[in-house]
């Protein structure tokens, strides 16, 4: 009896350890499964990112906008870096400008333009970093167009497009500062940077939604504008400009004019006074564009980007206020080499 009860618990086991093995072979199998799903969605979406937006291959293009004003102008151009977001990409007319300041100028000037869609000033300052700066691709003059609260302080709105198409490893201390708050966030940077698809699932989910919801997107802006704050009656603490000092240090320390151009809007805005106060300490130009001649509340049809009409008008009163008077003198590196020279 003993015996035949030891046959059925060796049975039993022996039935146990293979039901087990089964169960892992299965689990390992559907884990292998979802892995070969997601590296061949990785890979996928790393060969057709650019077709996810405009904005995508812009980014990926900015290595090659900067190498290009580098290497393409000729050494007595005066090279002009346009730096901002969609407002500048829609408000400057290069051919415009290009032809204007030459009119009116004995140097050529020859021009780029680095602007990514929903930026400020913490992905400005990280695109001149990694672009301009660290490779030694340095523009005569940077135009930098914003307006309203660009220029303050605050985390950038995407850490996840920083860290895969701005960012270095030199940029860690910054973005612990300023833009990663916590250890979560700096978990989801560094998955961002190695996942070209989890760094762009936001405009993914888009796309998708997009598709398969007619007018999606036209929904949503009037759901976030029904439930939004008047920013009127929201308490916001006092502005501060750190990382704005830091473009204003490295540009100077780097020999490149920085200027500011306010640029206009449909409705109105303010300048703050601390801002204008820290302008004129550095002794940074500040060209005010708030006010065009021309330019009217109708060329804004969705509030802030110019139509064709508005940015010829603008692109051609920002190249006019170039001059000695209102910003000193902008020389081509040429130039100045045969100045420091004497």
């Amino acid at each position: 009896m003993a015996a035949v009860e030891q046959v059925v618990a060796q049975q039993a086991a022996s039935t146990s350890t293979e039901e087990s093995r089964r169960i892992i072979r299965t689990e390992l199998c559907v884990i292998g499964c979802l892995l070969v799903l997601l590296l061949t969605l990785e890979h996928v979406l790393w060969m057709m990112q650019d077709r996810l937006s405009l904005d995508v291959k812009h980014l990926r293009s900015l290595g090659d906008i900067a190498r290009r004003l580098q290497t393409e102008a000729d050494e007595s151009d005066l090279r002009v870096l346009f730096l901002g977001n969609s407002m500048t990409r829609y408000g400057v007319d290069g051919e415009v400008f290009e032809h204007t300041y030459d009119a009116g100028h004995p140097e050529h000037v020859s021009w780029a333009k680095v602007t990514p869609d929903n930026t400020a000033i913490p992905d400005w300052y990280y695109a001149y970093l990694d672009f301009f700066e660290r490779p030694h691709q340095l523009p005569d003059v940077i135009v930098l167009g914003f307006e309203g609260q660009h220029l303050q302080d605050q985390p950038s709105h995407h850490p996840n497009r920083l860290a895969q198409y701005y960012c270095q490893r030199a940029d860690w201390h910054d973005l612990n500062e300023y833009d990663l708050a916590g250890f979560e966030a700096r978990m989801d940077y560094l998955s961002c940077r190695a996942s070209t698809a989890w760094a762009n699932r936001d405009r993914v989910e888009r796309r998708v939604l997009d598709t398969c919801i007619p007018g999606y997107r036209t929904a949503v802006q009037e759901i976030n504008d029904a439930v939004s704050t008047d920013p009127l009656r929201v308490e916001r603490p006092t502005p501060t400009y750190n990382r704005l000092e830091a473009l204003i240090a490295a540009s100077r320390q780097d020999q490149v004019r920085l200027i500011l151009a306010a640029m206009p809007i449909r409705d109105p805005y303010q300048l703050d006074p601390e801002l204008l106060q820290l302008l004129k300490q550095h002794n940074v130009p500040l060209i005010d564009c708030r006010k065009i001649p021309g330019i009217t509340p109708e060329m804004f049809p969705d509030g802030v980007h110019m139509t064709r009409e508005a940015s010829e008008l603008y692109s051609t009163f920002l190249a006019e206020q170039l001059t000695i008077e209102t910003v000193g003198a902008l020389l081509p590196r040429k130039a100045r080499q045969q100045l420091a020279n004497r």
